[in-house]
Parts: structure tokens; sequence; C-alpha cells
């Protein structure tokens, strides 16, 4: 979730109801793996007559697979940075998120910009 979300941030999350998940809202769920995820909400989709969370990263170029209501634990609701609190409701949190999903090509600029900072530090 870079550059929302850096190394050392400190997360927290809270259960909440499916009917108080937005567009852009970051959730935590776990994969069919047993992995925990924290990705942004995208929308709903239908699968097998159930509907599920469609998510994704805001440095990945596709969707996650989508989510089933039973695999969802939370969403953020704010970040710990450098003793700073960051609400997730504050205007910068919310305008990023937003400019992130209308622009998908904001993604795949972060993650050229990724591949080049990794590979010079290798």
């Amino acid at each position: 979730m870079y550059p929302f979300i850096k190394k050392g941030d400190i997360c927290r999350f809270v259960s909440t109801e499916a009917a108080n998940i937005k567009k852009g809202d970051i959730i935590l769920f776990h994969t069919p793996h047993g992995n925990l995820v924290a990705h942004r909400f995208c929308r709903l989709v239908t699968r097998n007559e159930r509907l599920h969370y469609l998510c994704k990263g805001d440095t990945n170029l596709a969707h996650d697979e989508a989510i089933a209501l039973d695999q969802l634990i939370g969403k953020m609701i704010w970040i710990r940075r450098n003793e700073r609190i960051i609400h997730v409701t504050n205007l910068a949190a919310y305008v990023w998120g937003q400019t992130v999903l209308s622009f998908p090509v904001i993604s795949l600029m972060l993650r050229v910009y990724l591949n080049r900072r990794e590979s010079t530090q290798v």
C-alpha cells in the first residue's frame, strides 16, 4: 500500500459492518491461504450469487481475487507514523484514495518507480 502506508507505520483497524465500507476504504482481510492483507476497497462484485469485495493495493496493477464477507476483518481508521497519527478521514488521505482509484495510471507510475528503486538498491 506504499506510499500511503510505509515501512514502520502502525495501522489501526477496527471491526465494522459490511454496510459501513465505502469505496476507497482500506480493509483488512485474510486470504484463503491464511495471509493478512490490507488493500483499498474498489467495488462490490457478484460471484456465485453472493456479494464479494474487489480490492487492490495502491501500487498493484490488477485487483486481488474477490473476497467474501467472511474473509473481512475490519477497516483502517488511522496510521501512526513517526509518533504522528494520520486519520483516514484526513482530507489528504481521502484525496489520495480517490485519486489512485480514479486514475489507474498512478499505480503504474508507482510500480515503475518501485521497480527502479529496487534495482538500484541491489
